[in-house]
């Protein structure tokens, strides 16, 4: 006795196709029928095949936010920190990858990636971490790596402010030198820092751009410079008052908040004693 038309709804046969990202294989099984069957119903029915890459993409990823300021954010942790591209020109995949031996580093990237895409963290010798995060194609505006502050950006003094505690995180310092706390950073992207320099200028708060290294020239490790090297210096004290209080809302790094929280406490301290 042969058996009936294998009924599957439509909605069911979607939902685990397409929602949950099921293999015609898989579904085959929990609904104790052939391959052939459920590839029968899915063209029936008219759903969709998947891409190749969408089909073999074993874990859930979910779309950006589309929030303007974790977007601000992102892009500023991306340039000073991250390698991201697609595998392929077809890949549907963004990948997102980074070195580092820190674990406050780690657990900052598994805070921002986390919750949009797989993560995979390879511990080599020493205290080597190799981090690579797993997204869509929602994710494309962190492929480029301009060395310039994107306008939409720099017109938002919230933006601006993100995008530099994004960076900053990736990048920055805040140090107590001679007494007197002050921040640094130091970077291969002139464009970056340039005009970092000319909007902080803008808002009130004084910084200098200097050049501390030429392409090629030796540095104290015994290595040469990748590129020419700028530094931004903030030590005006009142000025890296206005600064810390732009970017402490936006701040997620667990040791460059710390040093940031220092350096304030050094410039109230300081205040109370009538030093500044």
């Amino acid at each position: 006795m042969s058996r009936g038309k294998i009924v599957l709804p439509k909605k069911k046969l979607y939902i685990l196709y397409h929602i949950k990202n099921k293999s015609p294989y898989y579904i085959a099984r929990i609904c104790k029928c052939s391959f052939t069957t459920i590839s029968n119903r899915i063209r029936e029915y008219g759903i969709p095949i998947k891409s190749k890459s969408r089909a073999q993409t074993k874990y859930k990823k979910s779309d950006f936010s589309e929030n303007l300021t974790e977007k601000a954010y992102m892009i500023g942790f991306r340039i000073g920190d991250m390698n991201v591209y697609k595998r392929s020109s077809m890949s549907e995949t963004i990948v997102v990858r980074t070195h580092t031996t820190k674990e406050d580093q780690l657990r900052l990237i598994k805070n921002i990636f986390g919750k949009y895409g797989h993560i995979t963290i390879s511990r080599g010798k020493k205290r080597d971490i190799d981090i690579n995060c797993f997204l869509n194609e929602s994710f494309t505006f962190l492929l480029p790596k301009n060395d310039n502050i994107e306008l939409w950006i720099k017109r938002s003094e919230k933006f601006f402010a993100a995008f530099i505690a994004g960076y900053i995180d990736a990048e920055g310092s805040f140090i107590i030198n001679q007494g007197k706390a002050r921040f640094q950073m130091s970077s291969y992207d002139k464009g970056i820092l340039s005009q970092m320099h000319v909007r902080l200028v803008q808002i009130g708060i004084k910084s200098k751009l200097r050049l501390i290294g030429r392409k090629g020239q030796l540095r104290p490790a015994g290595c040469c410079f990748n590129s020419d090297l700028w530094r931004l210096n903030i030590n005006d004290a009142k000025s890296l008052l206005k600064f810390i209080y732009l970017i402490k809302p936006f701040m997620k790094h667990k040791k460059r908040n710390k040093d940031m929280y220092t350096s304030l406490f050094n410039i109230r301290t300081r205040q109370q004693k009538g030093t500044i």
